[in-house]
């Protein structure tokens, strides 16, 4: 998702601070009391505001309030004239000037909510909201904000409740339609999501920000017709919108239009370059197999966004994929200057390191990742993995049983922790009961934790080999019927049909394995190497 409901909030809420303002009016035609004879300062500055004659306005409210200096109508209006001239601070100052003189002065609590809301202050937007709930007039309105704060906040049970408790004034502003639609996506609810966004069609004067938040919705929903419908609504009412052409390339590409997706991304960061659009490029190239098209894609957004991890991590995996290990590592190592400490980073070295075979350089630097992020998961499968590469199976066995201490729920340490096992058993010539049911524990958590990871199945296959060849039919082909050219598993239960007899189904199995073979080493050739210069 390209945005998440951000600068779009704050026309919107001005809409709403009009609102404020307009409703207030009525009360002041019907109780001029508090106004001195004759004083018309207010209804002046009312109706110059209306025609959008902010400064007039301004000194018209700030003349009566030589009059009245104290007075909360006049100190309310004030205020919300400079939100609608976006002068925050003095806005703020007059709502908390007009509510230190009356604290229940309701259209000030909720111009000041507006304010906070608009300035991203959502605490204090938070406080002044709670405070109104407990007006039967003012309720709505205050669920409606608070819904969509809690939203942001990705407080999604809450945010859905409070935006339908608001009933139909969440139908009546974008930001309210678009707030519920994210939530009851985000709960599992898709039809209510997608039935609540059909309400933004009938919401007066939807923005281009606010189309483009939708099509990001449909895109999350796969409904991409409609993603695209939302994109050409945002880029006639905004041509000049950033992320419009972005969004259309990342749904085309989505739909396995990668050529128009492609040229569209082409034409866009030749006309005006941006990190997002050039990553998405560099992705689109490499589907294509324009690999230098995704190399210099993935440079240009480096430059253009030098604090940005994706662009160098992007880089780093595409060289070191396309064979260039140097090139992937100096990656990492200009993206760590210019992100020094960066996680993700540090971890990518790490792992490029290994790949290069500097096994004890590739350890200090995982380890030196390890405090960097309480969730390090990754790293710890990484230094496991270098362990495992320098032939340290009983070390890697260790940081894989730290590790899931911390992550007891994390498939892929469950996983590598039985293939350790395994491999340990292989080496060994058997594993001891003891090692064999941990080995048997940590992939059938594995498989628990995700079904669909192939390799748990074939690990779960190897360590049955030789023990209970049923069993060890039965998982290999469970992973194959996951990963249909899962080459080792092809081999494995070639050979193990071999053993128990099954001949005719054994060669068929290593015949297709050889094919499979074959066919990885002519995709490698295929694959280009990237020989560019390291700058």
């Amino acid at each position: 998702m390209i945005r998440r409901f951000s600068d779009h909030f704050r026309k919107r809420a001005l809409i709403l601070t009009t609102v404020a303002v307009i409703g207030m009016q009525a009360a002041w035609a019907s109780d001029t009391s508090s106004f001195p004879s004759g004083d018309d300062a207010y209804q002046a500055g009312m109706a110059l505001m209306q025609q959008k004659r902010f400064p007039e306005a301004i000194r018209a409210f700030q003349e009566g309030l030589r009059i009245q200096p104290t007075n909360p109508e006049l100190l309310n209006a004030l205020g919300a004239t400079y939100s609608l001239s976006g002068e925050a601070k003095d806005a703020m100052r007059c709502f908390q000037e007009a509510l230190r003189h009356d604290p229940q002065f309701i259209p000030a609590h909720k111009n000041l909510g507006i304010e906070y809301f608009r300035t991203r202050q959502d605490d204090l937007a938070s406080a002044e909201f709670e405070k109104l709930a407990s007006d039967p007039a003012s309720r709505p309105i205050a669920n409606l904000f608070l819904g969509i704060i809690a939203t942001r906040k990705q407080e999604y049970e809450q945010g859905a409740k409070l935006l339908q408790a608001s009933g139909s004034l969440t139908w009546q502003y974008s930001e309210g339609v678009l707030a519920l639609a994210c939530s009851l996506q985000h709960l599992g609810r898709p039809q209510e999501s997608l039935l609540a966004l059909s309400h933004l069609e009938e919401v007066p004067d939807v923005s281009a920000t606010d189309y483009l938040d939708a099509a990001v919705l449909y895109t999350e929903r796969s409904e991409y017709e409609r993603a695209l419908q939302s994109i050409e609504k945002a880029g006639q009412i905004d041509p000049a919108l950033s992320q419009v052409d972005y969004q259309r390339a990342l749904v085309l590409d989505l739909m396995g239009q990668t050529d128009r997706a492609r040229e569209g991304l082409i034409k866009s960061t030749r006309a005006k370059p941006d990190a997002s659009s050039l990553n998405l490029l560099a992705h689109v190239a490499e589907k294509t197999g324009d690999f230098q098209l995704a190399i210099q894609s993935l440079r240009t957004a480096a430059k253009l966004a030098p604090s940005r991890e994706e662009n160098y991590l992007d880089y780093s995996t595409l060289c070191m994929d396309s064979g260039n290990l140097p090139l992937s590592l100096q990656a990492t190592e200009v993206g760590l200057r210019n992100i020094p400490g960066s996680y993700r980073l540090t971890v990518q070295k790490g792992a490029v390191l290994d790949k290069m075979g500097n096994h004890k350089e590739a350890e200090q630097v995982l380890r030196s990742a390890l405090p960097l992020e309480k969730n390090n998961s990754e790293a710890i499968v990484s230094l496991a993995i270098t362990e495992v590469h320098d032939h340290r199976l009983q070390d890697a066995f260790g940081t894989l049983e730290s590790g899931l201490k911390s992550f007891p729920g994390n498939y892929y340490l469950n996983y590598y922790l039985g293939n350790v096992l395994v491999q340990m058993g292989e080496s060994q010539g058997s594993l001891e009961p003891g090692m064999t049911a941990s080995a048997e524990r940590a992939l059938h958590r594995a498989i628990q934790l995700n079904p669909t990871f192939a390799d748990s199945y074939f690990q779960l296959g190897k360590l049955y080999l030789n023990t209970k060849p049923d069993l060890a039919e039965e998982y290999l082909k469970k992973c194959l019927k996951l990963d249909s050219k899962h080459a080792p598993a092809v081999y494995a239960l070639g050979r193990l049909y071999l053993k128990t007899g099954k001949r005719e189904q054994g060669q068929k199995l290593l015949a297709e394995y050889v094919s499979l073979q074959e066919a990885e080493k002519l995709n490698e050739q295929r694959t280009p190497r990237l020989e560019l210069s390291q700058h």
